[in-house]
């Protein structure tokens, strides 16, 4: 793996995924009012919560070390940041599934590893 991921570099992908269709039309917050940080879980790429308040995204180094894989696997949190934003407690439910079906058209990413 070669990108060296840093909080600076998770809240530049959120920027970029924010600003993109169909994110854009979601009015997401802006990064200064969103947590970034570095995980080393093996087991998973990233996730989405809530830390003292504050919604954070963890993008893990052990599984995430190309720009690729890194914008996708933020736009995966991006859509849990707004299922929290919306209310929707439904994880990887019928909503999340239709607007990661319309990230994947846009965007060019899998749906199969989405």
């Amino acid at each position: 793996m070669s990108l060296r991921l840093t909080p600076d570099i998770l809240a530049a992908a959120y920027e970029f995924v924010r600003v993109t269709p169909p994110f854009k039309g979601w009015k997401l917050p802006h990064p200064d009012d969103v947590g970034f940080h570095v995980i080393r879980d093996k087991g998973a790429y990233g996730d989405f919560r809530v830390i003292d308040g504050l919604p954070t995204i963890r993008i893990s180094e052990n599984c995430v070390g190309h720009t690729q894989t890194l914008i996708a696997k933020m736009a995966h949190e991006c859509i849990h940041l707004r299922q929290h934003l919306t209310g929707d407690k439904e994880v990887h439910g019928a909503r999340f599934k239709a607007a990661a079906k319309r990230v994947c058209k846009y965007h060019g990413f899998d749906p199969k590893t989405f």
